[in-house]
């Protein structure tokens, strides 16, 4: 189940960076909503992988 959990986190950050650069459905939005919207994407799954690793760690211990 961990490596499940682990995936999911790394496709939000992918998610997150192919928003960044562009590639999404919302064409209506301008570009640098494009690349804050992408940025919190990537900096939320970012938090949310360190997060579930650090608990990983400390119920190791």
């Amino acid at each position: 189940m961990g490596i499940v959990n682990v995936v999911f986190r790394l496709l939000v950050v992918l998610t997150g960076i192919l928003i960044s650069i562009g590639f999404t459905p919302f064409d209506t939005l301008e570009s640098p909503l494009h690349e804050i919207f992408g940025t919190v994407v990537v900096l939320f799954g970012v938090y949310r992988l360190v997060a579930y690793l650090s608990v990983m760690r400390r119920n190791k211990q």
